[in-house]
This record gives structure tokens, C-alpha cells and sequence, in this order.
């Protein structure tokens, strides 16, 4: 006998068998019917809400004299961000601050005589909140939930605090990078002073520059008194004497007025990022509150569950043939 034919035999076989109980198997699938169609009424409706965001490439305002494209505020981010942004969304501060305001225990129905109240609750929100990226790359933050105000509320709360606790992650850390570079521009700002102090002192007592010294020579060359000649005498005497003082000195100010100028840039920038509140995403789509509800799909839960049953059935019926099969061998 060929294949084909065996499979046309087992196919006649198959039909014959379901022909021999299709009553038993219409009476369950009624039944199941009925029952999966109570069931379905029975479940709570859910209604979904959704933000569409995408995460920024940066948000800090750059102090720097030449930004790439990366350092824009206006540049979207990439696969990095985006994950980024999933893991802040789904952190515990969000979702403790979530379930404070919203009183999520007794809005799930958590019962607080439990063992783990705190396991259930948690199970509760990752089963009506979640967070995923599209095939565009942007982040959904779905809420499903029995009010649809309320799913709206939390879904545009959840996309509000990413902001805060991004912020407050950065703020950490830029804060304590702003009071390191605040204290060392102080220091050199006051070894600029005290250098500035030390040259007006030499100046005081007639030091003069090296570009000064030829023409204070002319000066004494010139004067026609002998109480002005002194008076020049004593200045390029105590320019001899201190003049490589304050030339040290002037070199060193210069220096030092390089490095004073670099830190003020990384300074202000250090300062920004310690005291400003930008936004870490780019916002396409708030929630609002649904008009259907998306859950649950009564006719797609009654036909697989009637399905289901019947095809069960079979394989019982199936089981009981072949074990009769066995007995009469």
C-alpha cells in the first residue's frame, strides 16, 4: 500500500470517528460555549492607555566652543538610550512613587491580610504596566486598567517621572563634580590674586616691566634734576634687583590665567548640570483615556476556549478507542 493511500485511509478513519461521536462532541462544545461565554462576561474589563517617547541623544546645555552633532539637545537617541530609558522606566522609584499615589493596593484589590502582599502587588503591576520598544525605535509605556482615566493618568505620570528620576541620577553625581571644580577655581583664584598682590607691592616699590626698563633709563638719561635722577636711580636699581621677580611672576600669571579660563568653561558647565531640570525625551503621543475597552476579547476567548475542549475531547475519545482496541487483541 503507498503513502498517499495510507494517509486517505487514516483521513476516512479520523472522519468516521468524529461522524461516530459527533453527538458527545456537539453537546461539549455547547456546553463549553456557554460556559466560556459566562466566563468572559464574568472577567473585568480593561481599558489601555499609551505614551510614545523617545529618549534624547543629550540634554545638557554644552559650554564648549565646538559641539558635535551628538552634543545637541536636538538630536534623538539610539538603540543605547532607548534601552537606557527601559530600565529607568521599569525601576523600582518609579514604581514605588506609582503605587503611592495611585494607592495601587487597594485599587488591585491586593488582600492585605496576605502572606506577600508586596509580591502580589508587584505581579499586579507588571501585568498592567509595561514598558517596550516599537520596530521604530521609540519607547511605549503601556497601562491597562479597569478606569480609563486612571490608566491614562498613570501612563502620562510614569513618562513625567522618568524625567525626575533621570534627573535626580544626574544630579548625584554633577553636584559633587560642581563643588570639586567650585572649590579648586576658588584656590586658583585667590593664587591669582595673591600673585596679582605680590606684582603691585613690587610695583610699588619701583619694579618695573622689562619693556618699562629702557624707557625709565631714557627718563633718568634726560632729567635735569638730580632729586628726579634719584628717583630713577632708585627704580632701575630695584628693577635690577626684583626685576626677574616679577617676571617669574608674570609668566606665572599668564599661565595660571589659562587654566582659571578652562575650568570656568568645565565649571559652568559642572553647574548646570548640578542645578538645571531638562527633559530626557522627546514626548510624540500622551495618554488619554480609551473609549473601548481592549480587554478582555469575549468572542476570541469563547471560540478558543470552546475550540479547545472539543479538540481535548477528541484526544480522550481517541485514547478510549485504542485502549478498547488493546482489550479485544
Amino acid at each position: 500500500m503507498t503513502q498517499k493511500s495510507e494517509m486517505e485511509m487514516n483521513s476516512l478513519d479520523l472522519i468516521g470517528f468524529l461522524w461516530k461521536n459527533k453527538k458527545i462532541l456537539i453537546v461539549i462544545g455547547f456546553v463549553a460555549a456557554i460556559v466560556s461565554s459566562i466566563v468572559a462576561l464574568i472577567i473585568e474589563e480593561k481599558f489601555e492607555s499609551t505614551v510614545t517617547l523617545y529618549p534624547s541623544k543629550t540634554s545638557s546645555v554644552s559650554f564648549g566652543e565646538i559641539n558635535n552633532e551628538d552634543q545637541t539637545v536636538s538630536k534623538f537617541g539610539e538603540e543605547e538610550e532607548a534601552e537606557q530609558m527601559l530600565q529607568i522606566l521599569e525601576s523600582a522609584k518609579i514604581r514605588e512613587e506609582i503605587i503611592l499615589t495611585y494607592d495601587l493596593i487597594n485599587h488591585y484589590e491586593i488582600d492585605t491580610s496576605g502572606k506577600y502582599i508586596y509580591t502580589e502587588l508587584n505581579e499586579t503591576y507588571s501585568d498592567n504596566i509595561s514598558f517596550k520598544r516599537n520596530k521604530n525605535g521609540a519607547v511605549l509605556i503601556t497601562v491597562m486598567d479597569k478606569s480609563p482615566d486612571t490608566a491614562a493618568l498613570i501612563a502620562n505620570k510614569i513618562a513625567a517621572l522618568y524625567d525626575k528620576t533621570k534627573n535626580a541620577m544626574i544630579h548625584d553625581r554633577a553636584l559633587t563634580d560642581f563643588n570639586i571644580k567650585k572649590q579648586k577655581l576658588k584656590k586658583l583664584e585667590n593664587e591669582m590674586q595673591a600673585l596679582r598682590d605680590t606684582m603691585s607691592a613690587l610695583s610699588s616699590l619701583g619694579v618695573v616691566t622689562a619693556d618699562a626698563y629702557q624707557g625709565l633709563t631714557d627718563a633718568m638719561l634726560k632729567a635735569s634734576d638730580k632729586k628726579t635722577k634719584d628717583e630713577y636711580k632708585q627704580k632701575l636699581h630695584m628693577t635690577e634687583k626684583y626685576g626677574s621677580l616679577l617676571k617669574a611672576f608674570q609668566i606665572e600669571t599668564e599661565f595660571l590665567s589659562e587654566r582659571i579660563a578652562t575650568l570656568k568653561s568645565s565649571y559652568e558647565q559642572a553647574e548646570t548640570d548640578a542645578n538645571s531640570f531638562p527633559s530626557h525625551k522627546f514626548t510624540v503621543e500622551e495618554a488619554t483615556a480609551a473609549e473601548k475597552k481592549s480587554y478582555p476579547v469575549r468572542w476570541l476567548i469563547v471560540v478558543i476556549s470552546t475550540f479547545s475542549t472539543v479538540l481535548f475531547t477528541c484526544v480522550l475519545l481517541l485514547f478510549r478507542e485504542k485502549i478498547k482496541e488493546l482489550e479485544l487483541k
